[in-house]
């Protein structure tokens, strides 16, 4: 029997691996830790996973992004903070989330549930150890 050990090291040079770096699966617009990498993002799906109807109005993703971001309580909140967020996630964060088909719309426009591929993406974010907090 051979055990093969296999050693990692950070480079600073270039990848020069097969194919090339706009062929890594990482570095995709599409793939599930790009998808992740914004704390936002992960927020929502957190929103979502903890909502008690499976569903969550995006005022409520604004109004406890802001809360959480301003480190204050919903009653303090700033009305331009909510709006800025809620901007924020139509414009950047909401729509990719729909097109990998981890959430999509709800019975109104601004409501939000669960996709085809949110429980999978749900287990990656939360093997992670990400909370709401990191």
């Amino acid at each position: 029997m051979q055990i093969t050990v296999v050693t990692w090291t950070m480079r600073d040079d270039a990848y020069a691996g097969p194919g090339t770096s706009d062929q890594l699966s990482l570095l995709a617009d599409d793939d599930v830790f790009h998808l992740l990498s914004h704390h936002r993002k992960r927020a929502v799906l957190l929103l979502l996973a903890m909502a008690p109807h499976s569903r969550v109005h995006l005022q409520q993703i604004a109004q406890t992004l802001a809360a959480l971001e301003e480190d204050c309580s919903l009653e303090a909140l700033d009305r331009a903070a909510v709006r800025t967020r809620r901007r924020n996630l139509k414009r950047s964060h909401l729509d990719p989330l729909i097109e990998a088909g981890i959430i999509q719309k709800g019975e109104s426009a601004d409501v939000y549930v669960a996709g085809p591929a949110f429980s999978v993406v749900f287990a990656t974010l939360t093997a992670g150890g990400y909370s709401m907090t990191s």
